[in-house]
């Protein structure tokens, strides 16, 4: 796995933090750097498909019901994480940080078991 950052890392909160996130890049079946650019590309995908809401610090969390990829982008606009997650997570979030929907609203409630 490559050690340091790629051109992509000032993209994400710190260089730092892109290389501690390269472990999701198997999840993509993906190398590292070309995560990293998986990771930019969605961070800028506009695809209408995608949930988004937003927390009160203006934190912006990201969901596309197809890919299952998921991201963070802080209130700067800088990347958090980005990884392949469920909806079930992606909405638990959204209802314990008490998120307003940006995009996809059609999820009102998280059944709760």
């Amino acid at each position: 796995m490559e050690k340091g950052p790629s051109e992509y890392a000032d993209n994400w909160t710190s260089p730092e933090n892109e290389v501690e996130h390269f472990k999701h890049a198997k999840e993509f079946n993906l190398n590292p750097y070309d995560y990293s650019e998986s990771a930019k590309r969605f961070k800028e995908n506009e695809d209408e498909d995608n949930l988004i809401f937003k927390t009160e610090d203006g934190t912006t969390y990201k969901y596309n019901e197809k890919t299952k990829e998921f991201i963070i982008i802080s209130k700067n606009g800088k990347i958090v994480t980005y990884f392949r997650t469920s909806l079930r997570y992606f909405l638990k979030l959204f209802n314990d940080l008490n998120g307003k929907w940006i995009q996809g609203g059609k999820y009102e409630f998280i059944q709760q078991e």
